[in-house]
């Protein structure tokens, strides 16, 4: 490399050097300048302090707890017993055994579904159940079920009287609700 060109850049170096040094000095102020720090502290608000006594506090909270009380809601109590009521048995899957009144079987969907509202009309549970037979499909329409065999009979001597519907008293299989018919 020639001389002069070394020498040049060595001298630009050290003048970039000494211009990273100087020139934020010269930008930024003097020293004192940059040691003062202005703050503004508000002055301490005037508070009243109110004296309260321990016996005040509890005499405050006392009448809370009344006004609160009076509030909220009473507990209702359920009078009734629901003791375990040993008139059922269980089957082999330990569900109880439940009767059903069949009052129809239909090979026409839409009467099982005009006997199951005549029935709901009268306020009964009912329930229509889906099978496919040898003979075709069927549709059965059944009130219950019941955990009382008796209350299930004293059941369809109702309804044999005021809807003119002989019934028969069948077992109730949880298994069946698989073809119960929605609604």
């Amino acid at each position: 490399m020639d001389a002069r060109l070394k020498q040049r850049l060595v001298g630009a170096c050290i003048l970039t050097a000494v211009a990273v040094i100087v020139l934020p000095m010269l930008m930024d102020g003097s020293a004192e300048d940059r040691a003062r720090v202005m703050v503004s502290i508000p002055e301490a608000p005037n508070i009243d302090v109110k004296k309260v006594s321990v016996q005040d506090l509890r005499l405050q909270m006392e009448r809370m707890e009344r006004a609160s009380a009076t509030q909220l809601p009473r507990e209702v109590v359920d009078e009734n017993s629901y003791a375990a009521d040993a008139d059922f048995t269980l089957d082999k899957n330990s569900l109880p055994v439940s009767w059903s009144l069949q009052l129809g079987s239909f090979r026409d969907r839409e009467n099982a579904i005009k006997l199951r509202a005549r029935l709901r009309d009268a306020e009964h549970r009912s329930y229509i159940l889906y099978a496919k037979t040898s003979e075709g499909e069927t549709y059965r329409v059944f009130v219950g079920p019941m955990v009382k065999k008796s209350a299930l009979q004293e059941l369809q001597g109702k309804i044999e009287a005021s809807l003119k519907l002989k019934g028969q008293v069948v077992r109730y299989r949880i298994e069946d609700d698989a073809g119960q018919l929605g609604g």
